[in-house]
């Protein structure tokens, strides 16, 4: 169920520790949207750095999963440790408990595991503290309004390439972070492809790193029967030493000759500036309007 004004929302730091500061005008932001906030449990924990020990962090969202009256539940920061949760989450008893579940970034693999083993849409999105605590990123919050807080399906137009053939892309969407996804391979969260839009976003890691990744995810199939793939923000991902044809424009360029499926970017998701909600496990169309923009419709 879409969430409405009013309605309470829990946030939880699943992964690096938070900045109290920050994290504090990303809260009034959300309250100034209309939502009721709730400070999780172990919020500000520290335990080296992460957001306190992985059990307590577990035990927090399971927490919020089950409580009644929280409708949401939005992550705090991304940076590492998301993944150190999953052995103590009773994703059984999470699918049992379907809510609003928002972060993105190293809150990729919860997205695995909470769409393909608890069978939740959930939604790959801005954070409360890195996001919702700036002022400069009006796509979206309108996202986020239409698409999370309306449960109504969020349009328009974008910039882009279509990196290989301009063709419609749709289906059901999955990815996240790059680096999350490539680590999800050999895991009972391996991600699953075939059938599905994938999406990829990444941030301060050199062309050669991308292409690794990409060639480690090619190698394990998971670019094989693919309906299309849709290229995030790739921020920072720059070589120390400028190589022609080797720039991350070049990599991805390649691979997507390689898997001959429609390949779009650079869809603003991510890292960047603009963070627009994709609901994973929802779906996404994207239809060119010629080779550097394109029409997207999202629906959870």
């Amino acid at each position: 169920m879409p969430l409405r004004g009013g309605d309470l929302v829990a946030v939880v730091a699943t992964s690096g520790v938070v900045h109290p500061s920050r994290l504090k005008r990303g809260l009034s932001s959300l309250r100034r949207m209309g939502l009721r906030v709730l400070e999780g449990p172990h919020l500000y924990d520290r335990w080296g750095y992460l957001a306190g020990r992985d059990r307590d962090r577990a035990a927090a969202l399971q927490e919020m999963f089950c409580r009644e009256e929280v409708k949401g539940i939005f992550c705090a920061r991304g940076g590492y440790g998301a993944g150190r949760m999953l052995p103590h989450l009773d994703l059984a008893l999470i699918r049992r408990h379907p809510k609003v579940f928002l972060g993105s970034s190293d809150v990729t693999i919860l997205h695995l595991a909470l769409t393909q083993h608890a069978g939740l849409v959930t939604f790959h999105g801005p954070m409360v503290e890195p996001d919702f605590s700036r002022h400069n990123n009006p796509l979206t919050r309108r996202s986020v309004r239409t698409l999370v807080l309306n449960g109504r399906a969020f349009e328009g137009r974008i910039s882009g390439r279509f990196l290989s053939r301009p063709a419609r892309i749709e289906g059901e969407l999955t990815g996240g972070n790059l680096t999350l996804v490539t680590c999800s391979l050999g895991t009972p969260f391996a991600i699953e492809t075939k059938g599905k839009v994938l999406f990829l976003e990444e941030v301060n890691e050199e062309p050669y790193r991308i292409d690794r990744m990409l060639t480690h995810l090619q190698l394990a199939g998971k670019l094989e029967g693919v309906r299309g793939i849709v290229f995030g923000e790739m921020v920072r991902c720059r070589a120390r030493v400028a190589l022609r044809g080797f720039s991350v424009t070049g990599i991805l360029a390649r691979f997507a000759r390689d898997v001959d499926v429609p390949c779009f970017a650079t869809f603003p998701s991510g890292h960047g500036r603009e963070n627009v909600v994709l609901p994973m496990g929802g779906r996404i169309a994207l239809e060119p309007l010629g080779e550097w923009s394109a029409r997207f419709r999202l629906t959870s």
